[in-house]
């Protein structure tokens, strides 16, 4: 997308908070063939999978009324700070750079969670119950079972991401044990992107070679199988805008 064209996609932030709707699929998708996808390559990117405005609304929360927080890793231990100081970013991100070798996991990006185990959102009055709501509810899981063929699917966790500049995710499969994780899920809503501003989900096979990849876009949803050995690639200093998405598992009760 070209950087003048990103605001023809967008209604106005005043627009879209008068919208409280839930979202809701986009009734044209062809569920056989996404299914026959998934099924031949253990992975799909489904383009347009919301309505229009659904996906709109959603960015619009994403990117004006959601607040953040910064997480990273030392290690198994997570790190988290809400509303971080320039300075803090900077003293967080050299030293996940410093962690990075060559068999450790580490991640840097900004998180906010809507949903740890299918619960509903904290706040309702907030368009993110909405959000998880629809990730919970019968229209999405029934097409996410249909697609991937998984009928033991019963609910979505889910967090709204934002990789801005110098975050990225190591190469790692998605199969810790315990919950019941089946397939993983990005619900990419970045209205503006460069494929050479990185934060491209990749996947890599045994030989440690990418072969295949997806750059973040605009109302698109990818699913793939777990365990599946996958990565977010560094985004670029020279990054012009956030890599906006909510990411999650689909999962087995």
């Amino acid at each position: 997308m070209e950087i003048g064209n990103s605001q023809n996609m967008i209604q106005s932030t005043e627009e879209l908070q008068r919208s409280r709707d839930m979202p809701v699929l986009n009734p044209e998708l062809d569920h056989v063939v996404l299914a026959e996808q998934f099924e031949r390559h253990g992975r799909v990117q489904i383009q347009r999978v919301l309505s229009k405005s659904s996906a709109q609304r959603i960015y619009s929360c994403l990117a004006e009324e959601t607040r953040y927080e910064l997480c990273t890793n030392e290690g198994e231990e997570t790190r988290v700070i809400a509303n971080p100081t320039p300075a803090q970013r900077q003293e967080f991100t050299k030293a996940a750079w410093g962690r990075v070798g060559t068999h450790a996991f580490q991640f840097l990006y900004d998180r906010h969670t809507l949903s740890l185990d299918g619960e509903a959102y904290p706040d309702q009055d907030h368009y993110l119950a909405k959000v998880t709501n629809f990730l919970n509810g019968a229209e999405f899981l029934n097409f996410v079972r249909g697609v991937t063929g998984m009928k033991a699917i019963a609910l979505a966790d889910a967090q709204a991401t934002l990789y801005r500049a110098g975050h990225f995710l190591t190469v790692h499969e998605d199969n810790k044990p315990g919950p019941n994780r089946l397939v993983a899920y990005v619900l990419s809503l970045t209205a503006l992107w460069r494929p050479e501003w990185g934060g491209l989900l990749e996947f890599v096979n045994e030989a440690n070679q990418i072969e295949d990849g997806f750059v973040p876009n605009f109302n698109s949803l990818r699913l793939f199988r777990i365990p599946t050995k996958h990565y977010v690639s560094y985004v670029a200093p020279f990054a012009q805008a956030g890599r906006y998405s909510i990411t999650g598992w689909l999962r087995a009760r």
